[in-house]
Formats: structure tokens, sequence, C-alpha cells
């Protein structure tokens, strides 16, 4: 019997499809919506450049209305997607983009999605200016809802599910790749319960994990930057050596002779 081929930008796009549905139907989805839209409209405000990409699913972020890029780039795998942003068609494995010309790149659960995680933070990395800022909002395995994702996936291993990235794992494979990061900022613990007293004091209670960072949250947004060199924007700070000037003699036959030799010199010289 034939088989059936799917295409990796199909399946790709069918699970951003999922992941819209969710984040406008779902009161957790439409929670996370509102708190990385502030998130992000406070980290964009330090990005200054020209272009800045936008991968992933569509959040119901207003991305057009935050940052301070000039030219904002939607990656999408269909070419009949109507987007208020310029729409480029292309994978997030293989982006139709030029090396080191991106200031920006926005991944909206793209990790969660993409069949080979590395190669897409790889073309990251390669269309990235140096210097350049990568926002990745991943979903994290430790909250109630990673948990039971991990669950559902076990169980039924025959569905593809969205993969939960924890932010220690994300943080260990962007260093190996040159990123300075810092640490993951945790959203929404909790989904609404309603306009009664008990979610009332819920609703203060997410709003306090997400002000402590608690490590309960539903997703999460992390910050890195490319590094032109090892040590660039690690945080550490490394000193030059210090050079030692070494006075020199007349020359003999053109070679430099020293004014002042050691003893342990002399002595090495004498033996031989």
């Amino acid at each position: 019997m034939p088989t059936s081929v799917t295409s990796p930008m199909s399946d790709e796009a069918n699970r951003y499809n999922d992941l819209s549905r969710w984040y406008k139907d779902k009161a957790m989805g439409q929670r996370l919506t509102v708190q990385l839209t502030e998130a992000l409209n406070e980290s964009l405000e330090q990005v200054f450049g020209y272009h800045m990409l936008v991968t992933g699913a569509d959040m119901g972020l207003e991305l057009s209305r935050i940052g301070k890029t000039q030219r904002l780039f939607r990656l999408v795998t269909r070419t009949n997607v109507d987007q208020p942003l310029q729409a480029v068609l292309g994978a997030s494995n293989e982006l139709p983009f030029a090396s080191d010309s991106l200031d920006a790149l926005v991944l909206c659960h793209t990790l969660n999605t993409s069949s080979v995680p590395h190669q897409t933070l790889r073309e990251c990395q390669r269309v990235l200016v140096p210097n350049g800022h990568l926002f990745v909002i991943s979903f994290n395995p430790f909250s109630i809802r990673g948990v039971i994702s991990g669950l559902r996936r076990r169980l039924s291993r025959g569905r593809k599910h969205t993969r939960s990235v924890s932010g220690r794992r994300l943080g260990d494979w962007l260093s190996l790749l040159g990123f300075s990061h810092a640490e993951p900022h945790y959203f929404a613990s909790f989904a609404p319960l309603g306009e009664g007293r008990f979610g009332r004091l819920m609703d203060r209670f997410d709003r306090w994990l997400v002000r402590i960072n608690a490590p309960t949250g539903t997703a999460y947004l992390l910050h890195a930057r490319k590094r032109v060199a090892a040590h660039l924007d690690s945080g550490i700070k490394v000193e030059k050596p210090r050079l030692i000037s070494i006075p020199l003699g007349k020359t003999q036959e053109g070679v430099p002779v020293p004014r002042h030799v050691s003893r342990s010199q002399q002595e090495g010289a004498e033996t031989t």
C-alpha cells in the first residue's frame, strides 16, 4: 500500500494552528497573551535595529505596536495567511534570510513544535547580527500543564504533541551556540477561575507568583544575545595580561642582546 508522506512545513503549520486556537479560546491562553505582551513590550524597548522576525504560533501578541525595529517580518508556512506583518514563506529550521541580517528574533513556541529544535537554534544564531537579540517563548515542563502534557505524550505515543523545554536545558543549548542569556521569566501558573471571591484571590496569587518569578508558570520568556566572542556579554570581566617591558642593549649581528642577565641564566650559560 502507498504510504502518505506529510510535509514538515504542513505538520509544523498544523501545530501552530492548534496553539493559536488554544491561545484564542482557552482562559489560560488569554492570560498568557496579556502577561507576555506586557513582558515583551518592556524587553523590546531595549532593541534598536532595522529587521525583526517573528516565528511560531499566532499568540495574539500586538508586535506591530511594540519594539523599535523598523521592519517586522512574520515567518509563515502557508502563502494564504492573512498577517498584519510582512509575511515570509519558510521553515524555522531553514530561515530564508542571509547570515548576520536580523537584529532581533522572537520564537513563539517554535521550539515546542519543531522536530529539530537544535537546528532551529543554529539557524537563529546564523541569521542574527553580532549582539543581536533572541526572545524565546516556551512551555514549562514543570508547570501543571507541562506535567499533564508529558503524561499524555507518554500514554499516546502515536500522536504528536507539543514538547516542553525547560529553561535550564534551553540555557545549555544557547551557551553551546555562543549566546549569553538571562534567567527565564515565568508566567501564568493558574488559569482564571471566574469573578468570585476565590477567583479574585487566585488571580492575586498568580500575579504574586509572576512577580517573584516562581518556576511554576505555564510558559516562560527567555532573552538571549548573540555574542561576538566567547567572553563578550558574559557578565565576567576579563582582564588583559600585564605586559612587561624588557630593556634591550646593542645588537650583535641583528640579534637583540639584553642588558641584564639573571643569575639562573648565567649559571645555565656556564654549564653549557
